[in-house]
């Protein structure tokens, strides 16, 4: 893929799970101070939505449980799984920017690699180390490298 198309297909994730607060070319002071007030299920609604994911998947990836976030319906949520939404989300659009549409990113998300000790990388996204080596496999993707 070139990097244009990655370009013309780039969604801003961040912007959604947010729900307007921030986008990815937000000053990262706003994004600590938004992890901190936390954000909403509501916009890991509109996350879900726009994703294709259940909340369970979204709970998962989070590092919490769906009930948790069924809970706090109201309530912001706390910084850490409000830190890892914003994470994910910022992943998201990295990915889905390269891999063209997020269709293709829930693909790739799902299928086994050997990068991943022949898990599928989704099961990697719930800690920081596996949302770092997931970017750092497209990376290596980008820019060609391979295995």
């Amino acid at each position: 893929m070139s990097t244009l198309q990655h370009k013309s297909t780039r969604i801003d994730f961040l912007n959604v799970v947010t729900l307007g607060k921030l986008n990815t070319h937000s000053n990262p002071m706003a994004e600590i101070a938004t992890a901190q007030i936390g954000i909403t299920t509501a916009g890991l609604r509109a996350f879900s939505t726009l994703m294709h994911w259940e909340m369970g998947v979204i709970a998962k990836a989070l590092g919490t449980t769906e009930r948790t976030l069924l809970r706090n319906k109201e309530k912001p949520l706390n910084k850490q799984i409000s830190e890892n939404a914003l994470e994910v989300a910022r992943l998201s659009s990295f990915g889905a920017a390269y891999f063209g549409n997020i269709d293709n990113w829930n693909t790739w998300l799902d299928t086994p690699n050997v990068q991943f000790d022949n898990q599928p990388p989704r099961t990697m996204m719930n800690s920081i180390r596996g949302r770092e080596l997931i970017r750092r496999v497209i990376n290596g993707l980008l820019y060609g490298f391979t295995a």
